[in-house]
């Protein structure tokens, strides 16, 4: 069966790279309310979380874009040095190793060493935009082709919830447009 279905995904996700454009069939996720652990009580809202559910097709080919924007930022070393996330051998522990570190040598040096922790729960949400929409083509030389497909992954998105076998009707979050993450254009 896979004989028959890998050169239908690889065409479609060809053709999505080359004409800059992701299907619409691509960009719609559902998102479902999973219980945290089996035996939380059911009746509870505060025991479920969101999953979002995205297409397989999608899923592929933000896989695969992820990689080589990677390889781009990796070979032009556009990464901050400090950067953990989204970074092949980099973790929470490697941040956590390198204020470890940075303590335990202030300390040798008789110098006062100050931690200053910020929680940010929704930090996607404080994002601006405007300013995000400007960083993969002037922070990171991002243009043409691979910034337009880049532009259409994240236009024209939508969502649906489902509870059960019941699923709402889509809702388009535009998230290159909005000004918050939060904000629904219908």
């Amino acid at each position: 069966m896979l004989e028959y279905l890998l050169p239908l995904i690889k065409a479609t996700i060809n053709k999505s790279l080359v004409q800059s454009k992701v299907p619409l069939s691509c960009k719609k996720d559902n998102i479902r309310q999973l219980l945290k652990m089996p035996n939380l009580d059911k009746e509870e809202l505060k025991n479920y979380r969101p999953v979002s559910n995205r297409p397989f097709l999608s899923e592929i080919m933000e896989k695969l874009v992820a990689k080589r924007l990677e390889t781009h930022l990796s070979s032009h070393r556009l990464h901050d040095n400090l950067q953990s996330t989204y970074r092949t051998h980099h973790s929470t522990e490697t941040a956590l190793l390198k204020v470890h570190h940075d303590i335990a040598e202030a300390l040798d040096r008789k110098c006062m060493a100050t931690l200053l922790l910020l929680y940010l729960s929704a930090a996607f949400d404080v994002i601006d935009h405007k300013i995000l929409q400007t960083r993969p083509e002037h922070s990171f030389g991002v243009t043409g082709g691979a910034l337009s497909w880049i532009k259409s992954y994240l236009s024209d998105r939508s969502l649906c919830l489902a509870i059960g076998m019941t699923t709402s009707e889509g809702k388009c979050l535009n998230v290159w447009d909005a000004t918050r993450i939060g904000t629904w254009t219908t």
